[in-house]
């Protein structure tokens, strides 16, 4: 365990080293396949805040370790999913459907309004599942009637295969979708870019939200 403390040491050594345009960032750790006492031990080091691409491997763990912590949901939402989401996590960085929000608007029993934020395509040749960004737009525009549901921001990706200065483009041209948003009164607060290959970029680049699994946890266990 004591390599996930030295990872996160580095890690934020690495973010106070960095000119962070838009705010430190918040960590989330992407925790799919991960076994629980990882999970744990990060939880004691600080991390309160967790991210799932599987949502009944995560239901499983969120209900097995019962930590105080912020779950994200960071995967395709599949339709016979959205119930099993909405009931038990805080965050979803993967909408693309205004469908898709409608249902998590209508299976959200918590009292607290569950965040989401918008992906965005951030590189042409990808072929994951995002809007661009005047469909971010139309897609902010009408969930502004789901009560249940509270736009925090927007969520990119970058492709494996691109280049450093691809890279940079993307987050530059999706943080200034950001600023221009917020600039039409849409009051967003989160810039969810950045994984363990490319978080320096983002954070350069406006990210204020990384998700972080590889570089904290060390390899996957399938």
């Amino acid at each position: 365990m004591e390599d996930l403390e030295n990872n996160l040491a580095l890690i934020l050594s690495e973010i106070n080293a960095i000119n962070c345009p838009n705010g430190k960032p918040r960590i989330v750790a992407v925790s799919k396949k991960q076994p629980l006492e990882k999970i744990k031990k990060l939880h004691e080091l600080g991390i309160k805040e967790f991210a799932e691409n599987f949502a009944q491997e995560a239901v499983d763990k969120i209900t097995e370790l019962e930590l105080d912590a912020i779950w994200h949901f960071i995967g395709n939402i599949q339709s016979n999913k959205t119930k099993l989401i909405a009931s038990r996590f805080d965050w979803v960085h993967s909408i693309t459907r205004y469908k898709i929000a409608e249902r998590l608007n209508n299976q959200r029993l918590d009292s607290k309004a569950l965040n989401v934020c918008i992906q965005v395509k951030i590189d042409e040749d990808d072929t994951r599942e995002s809007v661009n960004p005047d469909q971010a737009r139309k897609l902010i525009n009408a969930m502004g009637d789901l009560e249940n549901i509270r736009v925090r921001g927007l969520m990119g990706i970058s492709i494996p295969e691109s280049s450093i200065e691809d890279r940079k483009k993307g987050f530059s041209k999706l943080y200034q979708l950001y600023l221009d948003l917020n600039k039409e009164g849409h009051e967003l607060d989160t810039l969810s870019m950045g994984m363990s290959d490319d978080y320096k970029i983002a954070i350069q680049n406006g990210s204020n939200m990384i998700r972080i699994g590889t570089l904290l946890f060390g390899k996957r266990h399938f």
